[in-house]
């Protein structure tokens, strides 16, 4: 197993070195000695923020109690917002990962490039963890150069208009929806993007191939594979792992040939997010559908679920998968050999969905019927579910209010489109939901509320847009 010497010794470190793991594999009667094989280690109880890093006091959870020197809070999408410490060592691999993609991906070489930090500047770690990273990506021998606007919109597009056109390449780095926004933004103010040579790098949202072509096609990216990467980070552990050439080969592959989708994924209605991982930083496992990980982050982590849901796919396996669909030679043209390090599949977290008569309903399912092209094109690609009671407390109301593209109207027509296309992929991609439909009947039907384009409650004010609205 790739990474396992690697998350045995951080396990047998921090049960000699942290007082607050040490208590609790005393509570759940583990003696780490005896764990000495990949066997054993699947016997250590698995963390999280409740069994294990709210139940103890905070300097516990640190070697010798010493708190790093760096500290980030988690957007608090599965509730209250929890501080992640994190040390300089961890800040460098960020900078070394950032170095790979920019070098191998976005192949900048001597290109003077300038790297502008879309994402929120604040206590959250994606806008500066993302500036650190890319300074020491400058600070190593490239012309490279980072302004950070943050999520200031006005600030972005000036530079865009005035600052950018003095590179050969412009990087612009944000969560996906936001940046979406600020490329829509620029060619409606007749901002020159065709000029600038644009690269994308996402983080903190999974989208479709879909919508990856038609980002590509209003920032003028004219590389389908390689033109943006989309990063799988945290607070937690900060880079966890991101897309490469290959795994951007692979997920667009599954598109139209369903039997390597079915080999490459299994039976599945969806294609997942694929990212490939550093195991030397990295050990991951799968357990019940959500991954689970070891890793020596800031804040030492043993078998920790972060309530993702996904699946492991070694290069091994994804090779026989190759093969078997007369692949090989194709992937070889995109990475195959470069890119020697396991997958994942991510669907999405499994503590955040609306609870909709007892069955989850997640952001990927409504994903899905927003970006039908009969009215993706009318959309900016924004939404906020929420669940309300109507009829005394009787019946329950799946409310999707969408957020229009800008300059197009509300209309009962579009409305009626939409809600049929919503619920035509509930049913395609939602076993739980096609049951409660046979039950129900149009009870089980969502209402679509339509808004224009800039209203308030679409505003990303924080670190991330919140798809889920907690009545």
């Amino acid at each position: 197993m790739e990474g396992f010497k690697n998350a045995l010794e951080t396990f047998k470190w921090a049960a000699a070195n942290i007082p607050a793991y040490r208590s609790f594999l005393k509570r759940n009667k583990i003696n780490s000695a005896e764990i000495k094989t990949s066997g054993d280690f699947k016997l250590v109880p698995v963390m999280d923020k409740i069994n294990y890093l709210r139940a103890y006091p905070y300097d516990n959870l640190f070697p010798n109690r010493d708190i790093p020197p760096v500290v980030s809070m988690s957007s608090g999408s599965s509730g209250q917002p929890f501080y992640w410490a994190r040390g300089m060592e961890h800040e460098k691999r960020g900078g070394e990962i950032h170095e790979i993609i920019f070098r191998d991906i976005f192949q900048i070489g001597k290109k003077n490039t300038l790297v502008i930090v879309c994402f929120s500047m604040g206590t959250w770690i994606a806008g500066v963890f993302t500036a650190t990273s890319s300074k020491y990506v400058a600070n190593n021998g490239y012309n490279l150069t980072v302004a950070t606007p943050g999520i200031e919109k006005e600030d972005i597009l000036s530079l865009l208009r005035d600052f950018a056109p003095n590179f050969q390449r412009v990087i612009l780095t944000g969560y996906p929806p936001f940046l979406m926004d600020v490329i829509v933004e620029a060619r409606r103010r007749k901002i020159n993007l065709k000029k600038m040579d644009l690269r994308l790098l996402f983080a903190g949202e999974s989208f479709s191939e879909h919508w990856r072509s038609i980002i590509h096609k209003l920032a003028y990216i004219k590389k389908p594979i390689g033109g943006s990467i989309n990063v799988y980070g945290s607070a937690d552990a900060d880079l966890l792992g991101h897309e490469t050439p290959l795994s951007i080969y692979l997920r667009k592959k599954t598109l139209t040939n369903k039997k390597f989708m079915k080999t490459l994924f299994g039976d599945i209605p969806f294609v997942p997010t694929l990212v490939q991982y550093y195991p030397r930083d990295k050990f991951f496992e799968s357990a019940d559908g959500e991954l689970i990980f070891t890793a020596k982050s800031g804040i030492p982590l043993m078998r920790y679920n972060i309530h993702d849901k996904g699946k492991i796919l070694t290069i091994k396996s994804v090779e026989k998968a190759l093969k078997e669909s007369g692949l090989l030679k194709e992937a070889k043209k995109y990475g195959l050999k470069r890119w020697r390090m396991p997958f994942l599949t991510l669907g999405g977290r499994s503590d955040v969905a609306v609870t909709f008569y007892a069955l989850n309903i997640y952001p990927e399912n409504i994903k899905a019927g927003l970006e039908d092209r009969k009215v993706a094109k009318y959309l900016s690609g924004k939404f906020i579910a929420e669940n309300k009671t109507v009829n005394r407390g009787k019946d329950q109301k799946l409310i999707i209010t969408v957020e229009l593209r800008q300059g197009v109207r509300p209309s009962k027509k579009l409305e009626t489109k939409l809600r049929e296309s919503i619920f035509r992929n509930f049913v395609k991609l939602n076993i739980e939901y096609r049951k409660l439909y046979a039950s129900i009947g149009t009870k089980a039907l969502p209402v679509v509320n339509l808004m224009s384009f800039g209203n308030p409650i679409f505003e990303v004010r924080k670190s991330k847009h919140k798809w889920i609205k907690r009545s």
